[in-house]
């Protein structure tokens, strides 16, 4: 088995040319489309970022592979990282990083771990990129992704993965590792979970207002709902006009947040100095774009919540919430925040209010489209893997039978 695999290693270490300068590999790769492939440690960040939002021009990124995500990610928490980059006729058509961490499996033995734009931490992966993917050239999109997985597994030395996420099923997965050359890697989700958005221009063009697009129960309960707020005065919406704005409501968003999901580690990202420090900076990158929108709701003088989301190219997402519950059941802030900023959305001409990964039960009131996201790592085939995944299967087979 194992003289397999290195002879499998060999003949694709033979495929691709490689050199090194001033910190620089190269691997190339020539295909019937004439895309080349290049690895590059710790290249400028300047040279990067040039490159990137030259890149974005020609490419249809969403939010979290855009440089508005990718600059302060990396400008806050990567120290050490590599650019897979993708050029045809000397033109870049795609663009990755990668961090990696060196890891021992259960039989002792190292191996690398890959992370696609994650660095595979908990503290620092905590602020949670979703749509995960390279960043490509819209017009041939698929075939760079297909090449660029190639050369991602040429890099893999056995034992070694990559964690690709958390990101669509339907863009990432069918195809770059699963086509006839890439069928030697084993896949393993380690993370999966439904996502949800509202089509705004199919309630447009159905003349629809946002609360008609909804079941009878959920007009019930966000009509009853905001009538008990409103028993005093109107519900007041205040969004940030200044980044100072901004970052204070996003640190008052804190106090609840704490209350509803917790102060350990893993629970609210604001137990999380790392998180925080992240999102200061992301805030203050982009709140000048216009990407920004934070979201107060109060009625009274009593607050209500805050709402965290962004804007970017005609979708709203989601990010984060910190609602004010109580002891009345009737009282639903969370239904009647998104209610009030979907149907903001509506009126704006915004395409998608877009809830993202995660169950709720107020995102499945509000959604009319939703798909599958998941992270997913790709292993090279070893004895030790074979013997653990052997082991899951014992093991789910007691837990059935049981």
């Amino acid at each position: 088995m194992k003289d397999v695999q290195y002879f499998t290693l060999l003949i694709a270490t033979l495929r691709y040319k490689a050199m090194d300068a001033v910190g620089i590999e190269m691997d190339g790769l020539d295909i019937t489309n004439n895309i080349t492939c290049e690895w590059s440690h710790n290249p400028s960040i300047d040279a990067l970022k040039l490159r990137w939002r030259t890149l974005e021009k020609e490419a249809k990124p969403n939010l979290f592979i855009s440089w508005c995500w990718i600059g302060p990610w990396l400008d806050t928490m990567v120290d050490d990282f590599w650019l897979l980059t993708a050029c045809t006729n000397g033109q870049i058509v795609g663009l990755a990083i990668f961090t990696k961490k060196q890891k021992t499996n259960w039989l002792g033995q190292n191996y690398d771990h890959y992370f696609l734009h994650r660095l595979g931490n908990k503290d620092t992966d905590q602020i949670w990129i979703e749509y995960n993917d390279f960043l490509l050239e819209s017009s041939q999109a698929g075939q760079i992704r297909e090449v660029m997985f190639q050369a991602v597994q040429s890099r893999l030395q056995p034992r070694d993965c990559v964690s690709i996420g958390a990101s669509s099923q339907v863009v990432m997965f069918r195809g770059a590792f699963e086509a006839d050359h890439a069928r030697s890697m084993i896949p393993l989700t380690v993370w999966e979970s439904p996502s949800y958005q509202v089509d705004l221009q199919l309630i447009q063009s159905q003349n629809q207002t946002a609360i008609e697009s909804l079941s009878k129960s959920a007009r019930k309960q966000i009509r009853r709902s905001i009538k008990k707020y409103e028993c005093c005065e109107p519900i007041k919406l205040e969004t940030a006009k200044t980044c100072e704005q901004a970052l204070v409501l996003f640190d008052k968003a804190k106090h609840n947040h704490l209350k509803r999901w917790g102060g350990e580690r893993g629970q609210s990202g604001f137990a999380n100095p790392v998180f925080v420090q992240f999102h200061q900076a992301f805030i203050r990158h982009n709140f000048s774009s216009g990407l920004i929108n934070i979201h107060g709701f109060s009625v009274d003088d009593k607050d209500i919540g805050i709402i965290y989301n962004f804007h970017f190219k005609g979708v709203v997402y989601f990010y984060l919430s910190s609602l004010a519950y109580n002891d009345d059941p009737q009282l639903k802030p969370g239904l009647v925040a998104h209610y009030l900023l979907i149907e903001q959305a509506l009126k704006a001409g915004m395409k998608e209010y877009d809830f993202m990964g995660g169950e709720a039960r107020y995102k499945q009131t509000f959604a009319n489209r939703q798909h599958q996201l998941a992270i997913i790592e790709y292993h090279q085939p070893h004895f030790a893997l074979s013997l653990q995944n052997m082991a899951r299967g014992a093991k789910r087979l007691i837990v059935q039978s049981s």
